[in-house]
């Protein structure tokens, strides 16, 4: 699937909550996934609208924003 614009910010979230919660339940190498989650951090940072959009909606919805979906945010707060 292909995510196009402000909303590309939703796939790095979703990594950056598995990451999280793999180093909290130590199911792996936490070197590995403390860099593996500072590279997704890194990435967000590049989609500072798209980021936004996902946590505004969100909040919006009471969900984590692991758990909101592009077509979440399109619904929610527009298009692009």
């Amino acid at each position: 699937m292909q995510i196009q614009g402000r909303y590309r910010a939703t796939v790095p979230l979703i990594r950056q909550a598995a990451l999280e919660i793999q180093i909290m339940n130590a199911g792996g190498p936490a070197v590995a996934a403390e860099w593996a989650l500072a590279t997704t951090r890194r990435r967000l940072v590049a989609y500072p609208e798209g980021l936004a959009a996902v946590l505004h909606t969100a909040r919006a919805l009471r969900r984590s924003p692991d758990m909101v979906s592009v077509r979440d945010v399109t619904a929610f707060g527009g298009s692009n």
